[in-house]
């Protein structure tokens, strides 16, 4: 990589570091020293550098090398889940691009905000914002860019479960590698197309293909990365496949790259979650959940544990009441094609489980769901969250979530006031809801 290129070619598109002259500036030795130790796997360094070029006020070059530097903080901020704080670095960059009027800057970070979104689970707005991006990057002849808004419509088309979009879009990545466009980490497009080839063709058609990007070494390092979903996908995939000792490889890169970042959540809930997979622990698979920052992964962690629990005789009626929290929490970031294969799931099991042994109660109060009227019923008999998640197979996420809906519905504002009314309410006394004063 030459320096005579310029900020727009100098962040993010080489992945040879080796090639890199004497920098031009400071925002650029920083900028370095940034992608260095994030190819290294070394996250908080790689963070800090960056963060401190986006800080560096840079009189010595004719482009804004300090926005540019604010796009790549922001980058890694997304990949692992950060997005507040790289929401902060992309409206600076916003107004600094409107202030000069760098319609190129303006567009790239368009893009750059797409995949934030996205990582956050916002997956109509990073849709929008990518379609709006690619436009822009074509008018302005940002094609290196594009990967970014291909990357994004493709995931979250799958996600909703429009395979005709994620297959267009999909062969647009595959053409932005053809054209050597390096936006995107390594392995990251790979594991997009991954999943939209898994659901066009089912899992087996996939799992050689999976095998093999488990055993690319740096690739595999920068995929777990960028991707806290990931490793428990790909451990998933093996174990389906019978691949153990491929499985165990991909719990192992997770857990070298945690325990290389002790502060970084997101690898350490993908670790843990890889981890509980291989072993079949309900309580590490719940306790990934409470850690995953990424809500597709919260979901598909909640998932898991249903399908545990389906597996286990007696358990079926926890699977449902689990499960059902799974579907719910994927339809809420609008993850239908995840929504409705557990909603399959559901249907099987309530075909098999006669509704006597479901394993809990229907809800003995107008109102309330059996997953509150559960909860509901465990902490008015004085358990924690924590301890009603551990009765229910729940994180202690979803206990506080459905807890909040409970004190709504039945106008309580504390657990004491939950505790005084829930005997009437349970026994069928004819209290009714809202008059716990």
């Amino acid at each position: 990589m030459s320096t005579s290129v310029g900020m727009r070619g100098i962040i993010i598109r080489n992945d040879d570091l080796r090639s890199v002259r004497a920098p031009v500036c400071g925002v650029t030795d920083r900028l370095t020293r940034s992608r260095r130790s994030w190819l290294a796997g070394r996250l908080e360094s790689g963070i800090g550098h960056a963060d401190a070029a986006f800080r560096t006020d840079c009189t010595e070059c004719a482009e804004p090398c300090s926005q540019y530097a604010g796009l790549w903080l922001a980058m890694l901020l997304s990949q692992i889940r950060r997005v507040d704080r790289a929401v902060r670095a992309l409206d600076a960059v916003d107004i600094s691009a409107a202030a000069r009027g760098d319609r190129p800057l303006a567009t790239a970070a368009t893009l750059v905000r797409a995949k934030v979104e996205a990582a956050a689970g916002r997956f109509d707005t990073a849709t929008a914002l990518a379609a709006a991006g690619l436009r822009e990057a074509e008018e302005v002849g940002l094609k290196s860019w594009t990967p970014l808004g291909n990357f994004v419509i493709a995931l979250t088309a799958v996600r909703q479960g429009d395979l005709a979009t994620a297959l267009r879009y999909a062969q647009r990545m595959e053409e932005d590698a053809v054209f050597g466009r390096k936006m995107l980490p390594p392995g990251q497009a790979a594991w997009a197309i991954l999943q939209i080839a898994e659901a066009e063709q089912g899992w087996e058609k996939v799992a050689a293909r999976a095998a093999e990007l488990l055993d690319s070494g740096h690739v595999i390092r920068q995929l777990l990365i960028s991707e806290p979903a990931a490793a428990p996908w790909l451990v998933r995939l093996m174990l389906k496949s019978g691949e153990r000792a491929l499985a165990q490889e991909g719990v192992w890169a997770s857990r070298r790259l945690a325990a290389v970042n002790p502060g970084v959540r997101s690898t350490a809930a993908a670790a843990l979650h890889a981890v509980a997979l291989y072993e079949a622990d309900m309580e590490k698979l719940a306790s990934a959940a409470e850690l995953h920052v990424d809500q597709w992964a919260r979901a598909s962690a909640v998932e898991d544990v249903g399908a545990v629990l389906t597996d286990r005789k007696g358990d079926r009626g926890r699977a449902a009441l689990i499960l059902e929290d799974a579907r719910g929490a994927y339809a809420q970031i609008g993850a239908l094609r995840d929504a409705a294969r557990v909603k399959s799931r559901l249907r099987g099991i309530n075909t098999i489980v006669p509704a006597q042994d479901q394993g809990l109660p229907a809800s003995g109060v107008a109102g309330l769901t059996r997953t509150e009227y559960a909860i509901a019923k465990l902490v008015a008999g004085g358990l924690t969250n924590g301890q009603a998640a551990e009765q229910l197979y729940l994180s202690r996420h979803t206990v506080a979530f459905h807890l909040r809906k409970i004190f709504r519905k039945l106008g309580v504002a504390s657990r004491v006031q939950l505790a005084r009314l829930w005997a009437e309410l349970d026994s069928g006394g004819g209290l009714e809801p809202g008059a716990a004063g």
